[in-house]
């Protein structure tokens, strides 16, 4: 038998084997062995934002953990990366590159913030990466029209909208003021809000905002203050909250006031005390520590066993549940794991519960977060939930 007549055979055979066993020559996906799943990560870890970007990755680093410990998912282990991006649009992208075409990871979970995920989806969609739990508010986070993009929060806008029923609805307020972070997280909470008000015949009354990097907001709060509102609704992150009400005691003015989940988190107890934070009104969107349940009390031990430091809170329990989830697809992928089963997997979920957040509705059509609020009130230094999801 000459050369090409040898060669041409090997070819034939080579095609007949992949034809007949598709999965003996197929290249597994990046971040997939037989024993390992790599997933990446950024979180703004040096930033305005470090405080709750460290607790949302001990929660999902938690969770992973006692996977493995267990035994992993389908046989395999998952190795987590996590990479910083201090807040900056500009670095996300860098590291995202570096997580995708160096570290080769599989998918990327639970990321936070507004502006740095909205600078990545282009990429991530071009290379067919899946992200779950791209943490903000924007409308192409969390109702994506991208295949490879699941989002488990609201978007930003329905809870600036939900925020302003509750104070005019159940708390009658008529002089609203609004203080919000001045970026995309914050001005679609404000943006929300204020349609709102306008169905109740109300306009806001002030507005105030800051920046992540703002270490004082006194002049805000006397400038709102100086508005005379009845309610203030709060569209703003962990630090600032306590900054917030810390000024209004301070100052001894005591309005009615309203805040986005994040003001639901320790830190803010830890900051302002209990009685800067008596009486204040949370919007939930994850559960608190508090809610008596047994996914709750899991979530808690988890967390105690490998971060014994770390509060149970807003934070830790989102990180949390985009890591149960996404373990979920892996689950409902099977052994041959692709990208794209990952993707059919997340799809396949439907109607499906975590008990950290409220119940998603995944399908092919909709990769989108919940519409449902809870809310809560700080009492004595604890909250007290008074309406769940």
């Amino acid at each position: 038998m000459n050369g090409p007549m040898r060669a041409l055979l090997a070819v034939t055979a080579l095609a007949t084997a992949a034809f007949l066993f598709p999965g003996a020559t197929r290249a597994a996906d990046p971040g997939v062995t037989k024993d390992k799943i790599t997933l990446g990560s950024f979180l703004p870890l040096q930033s305005g934002l470090a405080a709750g970007a460290t607790q949302m990755r001990e929660g999902a680093d938690a969770y992973f953990k006692s996977l493995n410990e267990a035994g992993g998912v389908n046989g395999r282990k998952i190795e987590w990366i996590v990479e910083n991006d201090s807040y900056n649009p500009q670095q996300t992208a860098a590291v995202v590159k570096k997580l995708v075409d160096r570290d080769g990871v599989f998918a990327i979970v639970s990321t936070l913030g507004t502006v740095t995920n909205l600078a990545v989806l282009p990429f991530l969609a071009q290379r067919g990466v899946p992200i779950v739990n791209p943490a903000g508010g924007h409308l192409l986070l969390n109702k994506p029209k991208d295949k490879n993009v699941f989002g488990i929060l609201p978007l930003s806008s329905e809870i600036g909208e939900s925020m302003a029923d509750y104070a005019v609805g159940k708390l009658g307020a008529k002089r609203v003021a609004i203080f919000y972070q001045n970026d995309q997280f914050g001005k679609d909470q404000r943006d929300g809000a204020v349609e709102a008000l306008k169905k109740h015949n109300l306009q806001a009354v002030g507005e105030a905002t800051y920046v992540p990097s703002d270490v004082d907001v006194s002049a805000q709060v006397v400038s709102l203050r100086q508005t005379d509102p009845d309610a203030v609704i709060l569209g703003i992150i962990p630090k600032h909250a306590a900054l917030f009400v810390k000024e209004a005691q301070r100052l001894g003015w005591k309005p009615k006031i309203i805040g986005h989940n994040t003001v639901a988190d320790p830190v803010v107890l830890d900051l302002a005390g209990p009685e800067a934070l008596e009486g204040v009104y949370v919007n939930l969107m994850t559960a608190v520590d508090g809610m008596d349940t047994p996914a709750v009390k899991k979530a808690n031990e988890i967390l105690a066993k490998h971060y014994p430091k770390t509060k149970p809170g807003y934070y830790p329990y989102l990180g949390m549940a985009g890591a149960m989830i996404i373990v979920e697809g892996i689950k409902r992928a099977g052994d041959d794991l692709t990208r794209a089963k990952l993707i059919a997997g997340l799809e396949s979920l439907g109607r499906h519960e975590t008990g950290l957040v409220p119940p998603i509705e995944w399908s092919a059509s909709y990769h989108g977060g919940p519409k449902s609020f809870g809310y809560a009130q700080w009492q004595g230094g604890k909250l007290k939930v008074l309406q769940g999801w």
